[in-house]
């Protein structure tokens, strides 16, 4: 691969380091570029992300909160992006004194990106873990992912050492879907969309998925975000040694935090088996046991920073686990909860 890259605008990148290593196919790196005094990111992808990011980008023209590519390479099929200081995951683990002003900050941001990215009837679901043209006949796929990992955040410090966000975008658009009408998605057995620990109760069967799958993984991000706490990071060791699906071991945890299972998502998921096991998960949890900390309503802030009576009603209002109780995003940005 040649150490410089001219994109479509005509301007010359400069390869440098490895951002994300591929050992089976090493083209496909990702790579740390730069042009002038500016750092970009170098994606090579496959011709439908391209052919989907370029429509993306023509969606969202003026967008500021979406993570469109800034650049691209067609003949290479590369994509290039502005870089970012860190990407959420991260930045809260390393900054655990973080101010809970900064932090609401950054989730109101990441709110309004996906109100607009909802606006126009896509959502953001995630990688998959099967080819994609299993499921291309019943929707318009790429894919994405709500997840701590996928927001990205340009930010300083100022003179007194409180972090200040600058920029937040949330990114990898191109693992996304356009959904027709009302439509909502059902994948084939077997297939799996996202990351488990930032999955709704219906995108872990796969059945279902729609706008209020990405609510739900946005309440995720934001319990995490206010807390600082993994509370959905089990030991994936543990479960392979324990021969435990983790969809099983997550699914388990939000019945016990969100519970008890309600009429309306066995009927949402229409799957026999995963109703089964929903109730059966949802009876063994009816106290908010054994899993992890119990219901939500009796965590305590000393374990849980920042989360307040107020914080949790907020929370709930996305975690609830009725797909249909939801609230949407454009209810969620104006609740009262962000002026307080």
């Amino acid at each position: 691969m040649a150490s410089t890259l001219v994109g479509r605008s005509g301007r010359e990148y400069l390869r440098d380091k490895i951002l994300k290593h591929n050992p089976k196919n090493p083209d496909l790196s990702v790579y740390l570029a730069r042009c002038g005094n500016q750092n970009f990111v170098l994606k090579h992808v496959s011709p439908s992300i391209f052919e989907q990011s370029l429509e993306l980008k023509q969606e969202f023209p003026e967008t500021r909160r979406l993570r469109v590519h800034d650049d691209d390479n067609e003949a290479e099929r590369i994509l290039i992006y502005n870089h970012f200081s860190d990407n959420l995951l991260s930045l809260v683990k390393n900054n655990p004194n973080m101010s809970i002003a900064p932090r609401k900050r950054i989730l109101w941001e990441l709110g309004q990106a996906l109100r607009e990215f909802h606006a126009k009837n896509w959502i953001h679901i995630g990688n998959m873990h099967q080819p994609a043209h299993q499921i291309q006949a019943l929707t318009k796929f790429s894919f994405l992912d709500v997840k701590p990992d996928n927001v990205m955040v340009d930010y300083r410090y100022d003179q007194d050492g409180q972090l200040r966000p600058e920029r937040v975008v949330l990114g990898d658009l191109d693992c996304s879907l356009k959904l027709k009408g009302d439509k909502l998605l059902h994948l084939p057995d077997g297939i799996k969309i996202g990351n488990v620990m930032w999955r709704s109760p219906e995108a872990q069967t796969g059945q279902g998925i729609g706008k209020p799958s990405d609510v739900f993984s946005y309440g995720l991000v934001c319990l995490y975000t206010i807390t600082g706490v993994e509370t959905l990071h089990p030991d994936f060791e543990q479960l392979k040694r324990d021969m435990i699906e983790p969809e099983l071991e997550i699914m388990g945890r939000l019945i016990s935090f969100f519970g008890p299972v309600p009429d309306e998502l066995v009927t949402h998921v229409n799957n026999e088996n995963w109703g089964q096991i929903m109730m059966a998960i949802s009876e063994g949890t009816f106290d908010g046991g054994p899993v992890g900390p119990g219901r939500i309503e009796k965590w305590e802030e000393k374990d849980y920073p920042n989360l307040d009576s107020k914080t949790k009603r907020f929370l709930c209002r996305m975690t609830n686990l009725s797909p249909l109780k939801r609230a949407t995003m454009e209810e969620l940005m104006e609740d009262p909860w962000w002026n307080m």
